[in-house]
């Protein structure tokens, strides 16, 4: 057996491929989300009937309506998504050390990929999908956003990480850490508000759900004015902040702090039309999209402000094989 380890120039190159398939990973793990969205937006989710992993008991099913094929659609992209992360986890592992702050972020985005492919199951499985109005699909649908979230931004510090920079340090008493963590909870409270008006939504327009009749439906619809105030104090909270930050830090921050200003002001506008408009697919998605685009922006202006080191050279895997 002969061994053999990465030189630094080799190495160097396998990083920034490395570094391009993750973001390239980011990208479809946002459409992989926007599809699901799709699938809850059309009523699709029983689509495929209530069998799993399957589709209607196949592997490959005969496509008889459209709400089959958006649901399969998605079923297929997930599968495509998993076998990236196959992918992610491998190179990771022979890239890095099992110490590296890279390896471990890999392994924490894969357990957030398990988690989202279960509860995607569970959905299905126990028919929380279309005119569904209980408890369990409420619950599963505010644990499915937020660890949808997390893979997203799990992924999205790969891309970070990927570039040399060390992990962030977390020092709560300083003032710039305390108003990023104010805008992380922020934006995660905006997303679960968002996906419980998304729900609400859907049952209103259902022919199958007598709202008056069922508690839980009349319970979501009753509250669906949270959500468009949560945005708008939150987005207005987030704006303000992100102009404290910019005048309590240094390092040229300002581009990534536009940017989220930016995403803030178009989710306004799009939110507006997607209420006078009566939320149709189209405002849903971009308003999906750009709900991700803000997050993305957040978990990386997190990452730029608390990482205090500058970028090192790359880490060479002290492992060899064969």
């Amino acid at each position: 057996m002969t061994r053999a380890n990465f030189s630094p120039t080799v190495f160097a190159k396998l990083q920034r491929r490395f570094c391009g398939f993750t973001w390239c990973l980011l990208i479809f793990t946002v459409v992989v989300i926007v599809s699901g969205d799709v699938v809850q937006a059309t009523a699709s989710g029983a689509g495929c009937g209530e069998s799993w992993p399957r589709c209607h008991g196949s592997l490959f099913p005969s496509i008889s309506d459209a709400h089959t094929a958006i649901e399969f659609t998605h079923r297929l992209a997930t599968i495509v998504l998993s076998i990236g992360f196959i992918f992610l986890l491998v190179s990771a592992w022979k890239l890095y050390d099992r110490q590296h702050h890279i390896w471990i972020t890999v392994l924490i985005a894969t357990c957030f990929l398990i988690v989202e492919i279960l509860l995607g199951a569970a959905l299905v499985l126990f028919g929380w999908v279309e005119s569904n109005a209980s408890w369990g699909r409420v619950i599963a649908d505010v644990l499915h956003v937020i660890n949808t979230f997390l893979l997203v931004g799990s992924i999205a510090l790969i891309t970070w990480f990927t570039r040399g920079y060390p992990a962030p340090s977390l020092d709560f008493s300083k003032y710039p850490t305390k108003l990023l963590a104010i805008i992380v909870v922020t934006v995660l409270l905006i997303a679960i508000t968002g996906t419980i008006n998304s729900l609400a939504d859907t049952l209103a327009l259902s022919n199958e759900v007598d709202i008056h009749e069922t508690s839980i439906a009349l319970i979501l619809i009753s509250v669906r004015g949270i959500h468009p105030a949560m945005a708008i104090i939150g987005g207005l909270g987030i704006f303000y902040m992100t102009l404290q930050l910019s005048y309590v830090t240094t390092g040229g921050f300002s581009k990534p702090l536009i940017a989220i200003q930016t995403v803030v002001a178009l989710q306004f506008l799009v939110g507006m039309f997607n209420i006078i408009l009566l939320t149709p697919l189209e405002t849903q998605i971009l308003h999906l999209i750009l709900a991700e685009t803000l997050w993305v922006l957040v978990v990386l202006l997190v990452a730029q402000i608390l990482t205090t080191e500058s970028p090192t050279k790359p880490h060479l895997n002290k492992r060899t094989w064969s």
